[in-house]
């Protein structure tokens, strides 16, 4: 095996956290939590910035990128974001059906609240479908390279 094999393999492979709490995949993109509570994805190569709610939806994200899997990307990433807003909409409507002064409007704050809790069920399998298949595309690659 030459070097620039040797260098490509490595990099398919290269997964590591960081001494700064930052993760490197693949020699290609870094993951940082910022104060937010979420995660910034940022290229190496270009000054691309990415946020995302979780760690698991960046590395996801990262996994589908790297195996150019476009569409796939841009739906993980509208699912992270819609995600984000559900949860805002989930806490209002239920800080507003416990200070609703009718049942009407406690009614209508509950169904909305019943309907966001749903949408967000939803997306949540979506996207850990997504998380899944990157996870067996890994350890697959993982499983690949052991022997060599």
């Amino acid at each position: 095996m030459n070097k620039k094999e040797l260098v490509g393999k490595i990099q398919d492979l290269f997964i590591v956290r960081e001494y700064d709490g930052s993760y490197n995949l693949f020699g290609k993109y870094i993951i940082q939590p910022n104060d937010k509570g979420s995660y910034i994805v940022t290229f190496r190569d270009n000054d691309t910035v990415l946020d995302f709610g979780t760690l698991r939806h960046a590395v996801t994200w990262c996994v589908f990128q790297k195996n150019n899997k476009y569409k796939e990307i841009k739906r993980i990433y509208e699912l992270d974001a819609l995600l984000g807003s559900l949860d805002v909409s989930i806490a209002q409507h239920k800080r507003l059906a416990d200070k609703a002064r009718t049942i009407e409007s406690r009614s209508i704050f509950l169904a909305k609240l019943d309907e966001e809790k749903r949408k967000k069920r939803l997306i949540l399998e979506e996207i850990n479908y997504y998380a899944e298949l990157s996870k067996y595309w890994q350890n697959k690659k993982f499983q690949e390279n052991q022997g060599a």
